[in-house]
């Protein structure tokens, strides 16, 4: 395994749906929107998607002003509720991460907003574990953008991308590591590459 490991956040360190629907039921309300267009369907989707592609996931048939309207205050809040204990980290998240930073350097790198990957790290105590984040928001990047200034200013050049979708590892074939699908996640990755079933058995296979 390599000594480098990066990790996508929503769907591969935690399940940040009640949270989500919490955010974005009270940024209809604050809109007029009917709270009924949210969909556990939608937010399943819209998971992984740049901040400026979530309205026509999210709100469809939506004026796109009021969607961005909508998705800023969504933003904000998202940020907001995290420390609340909204939303539910996956099975042995901690003494998984304490283990794996142990013998590996890890990071973060998702499509979130700024502040998103802060709030999370700092509800579960988990900064310390953490070498480099890095997000969307803060670069207004594409995750393959995003992985490979992550890569470059850390200097690494044996790295592995952990993630639940095809864009995490889109980033990672863009950035040539490899690309390790955890499918307890919100996507699908149609591909032969290193599987896991949860942070657990990552952890059991590096210990190989």
């Amino acid at each position: 395994m390599a000594h480098h490991i990066v990790f996508d956040l929503d769907g591969t360190l935690w399940d940040p749906m009640e949270m989500a629907a919490e955010a974005w039921r009270q940024g209809c309300h604050v809109y007029g929107i009917d709270e009924t267009i949210i969909t556990h369907d939608n937010l399943s989707k819209a998971f992984g998607h740049p901040i400026g592609e979530l309205g026509e996931v999210m709100l469809p048939g939506v004026d796109p002003s009021i969607q961005s309207s909508v998705i800023d205050r969504v933003s904000l809040l998202e940020v907001q509720l995290i420390p609340l204990g909204l939303g539910t980290p996956y099975p042995d998240l901690h003494a998984v991460m304490e283990e794996l930073a142990l013998a590996h350097k890890l990071y973060i790198c998702s499509n979130c907003q700024k502040g998103y990957i802060e709030a999370f790290l700092q509800t579960y105590s988990l900064e310390h574990l953490f070498s480099d984040t890095i997000c969307a928001g803060d670069t207004g990047f594409g995750k393959g953008a995003n992985l490979a200034l992550l890569l470059t200013r850390n200097a690494i050049d044996d790295a592995v991308m952990v993630g639940d979708m095809d864009s995490d590892r889109n980033a990672a074939i863009e950035n040539r590591i490899p690309f390790i699908h955890a499918t307890y996640g919100f996507g699908e990755v149609h591909d032969g590459e290193m599987r896991i079933d949860s942070l657990m058995d990552l952890a059991n296979r590096i210990r190989r």
